[in-house]
């Protein structure tokens, strides 16, 4: 058998290893090397990395097929918006999140939004009109681009996934929405693992399964 083989079979197992109501939130497919997330625990997660940014806050969010369809308030500004993880980067202290917006990207009403604003997005300014909207309104760390947000921000300097482990080493997740939930793949397999134990919020030996 194959180191790799190993690996996986490790990887597996520390699946099977994990507490009750986690183990079924996590698949691992072995043949195409990545990990699936479920719908609801990417949600836990994107809930608690979002809660302390400024001016942002997370309302409805649905499960779909494609994307994930949220509501989000930003400088009272309420959006609704569908979105999908694409890419995950870890470097530097620092943390980039790329998400993909295939579907709508709706400003609805508020009390920010003046008449003219809502009247030339209603008549159909578009994603042309709302990005120059947005640009006005989005915090630090924040951008769209018409496609893609941008999120990007410090790593804090304690805690499973902290700052000082990404300092001189790096780590970029690959994603894929599906039905069931996100695939995620990366090269470095063991770190990757590593932050699966830190999302799921258990405490498991930190070397990588199969070693």
């Amino acid at each position: 058998m194959s180191g790799a083989s190993r690996w996986w079979d490790g990887a597996r197992e520390w699946v099977g290893k994990l507490p009750s109501g986690l183990s079924g939130q996590v698949t691992v497919d072995v043949a195409r090397k990545r990990v699936r997330l479920s719908h609801a625990r990417v949600e836990a997660l994107a809930r608690k990395a979002l809660k302390d940014v400024k001016v942002l806050s997370v309302g409805e969010w649905a499960y779909g097929p494609r994307a994930y369809d949220v509501r989000l308030e930003v400088s009272g500004w309420k959006l609704r918006v569908e979105v999908a993880l694409e890419r995950l980067e870890l470097a530097s202290g620092r943390y980039h999140l790329t998400l993909l917006t295939p579907g709508r990207v709706d400003l609805e009403e508020s009390r920010a939004a003046s008449a003219l604003v809502q009247g030339v997005l209603r008549l159909g300014g578009g994603k042309a009109a709302l990005r120059t909207v947005l640009d006005q309104v989005m915090p630090k760390g924040l951008s769209w681009d018409g496609q893609r947000f941008q999120v990007s921000g410090a790593l804090p300097k304690e805690g499973a996934v902290s700052a000082r482990l990404f300092e001189s080493s790096s780590l970029v997740v690959n994603a894929e929405h599906d039905a069931e939930g996100v695939w995620l793949s990366a090269e470095a397999w063991p770190g990757l693992m590593d932050l699966m134990q830190a999302a799921l919020s258990v405490d498991l030996p930190r070397k990588p399964p199969g070693t």
